[in-house]
């Protein structure tokens, strides 16, 4: 998990809140615009990765026995990378799943995918700010655990 992870997140909550990160820094505006013609793309992987991450989640319950506290503070840590990966990565890379993933599906799986999605960009700023404090966490985690 660790410092990859960490930075991927960081990543990801950079590119869902733009506007916040162009007014603290102008350097880091830059950057962002470098890197939006491939937040499609970013956020696609993000989105695959996070359905990884969580089907890893649950196939490894063990490691909440494994040396108790600190093995439930790491499940909980990866479960809840997995989630903000998902959601970030779908609000990011929506126009790639929806040509790859969805464009063989029924209408009405086409039409409940709208209607999440809708609900989900709601949430854009407040996972893009979560996804970088739960980043800084995930290397400080993989440092200390």
């Amino acid at each position: 998990m660790g410092f990859v992870n960490g930075l991927v997140l960081i990543v990801l909550g950079a590119l869902c809140i733009p506007a916040l990160v162009a007014q603290k820094s102008p350097k880091a505006k830059e950057l962002l615009d470098k890197v939006v013609p491939y937040q499609a793309i970013v956020g696609f992987v993000a989105f695959i990765w996070g359905i990884w991450v969580i089907i890893q989640c649950v196939l490894g319950l063990g490691w909440i026995g494994w040396n108790f506290p600190f093995g439930l503070i790491r499940w909980i840590t990866y479960l809840v990378n997995g989630v903000i990966l998902l959601c970030g990565g779908a609000i990011l890379g929506w126009g790639l799943i929806q040509k790859k993933l969805l464009a063989k599906a029924p209408d009405n799986v086409k039409a409940k995918a709208e209607e999440s999605f809708a609900k989900l960009v709601a949430f854009q700023p407040k996972i893009g700010i979560a996804s970088i404090i739960f980043g800084v966490w995930v290397i400080v985690s993989a440092i200390i655990i």
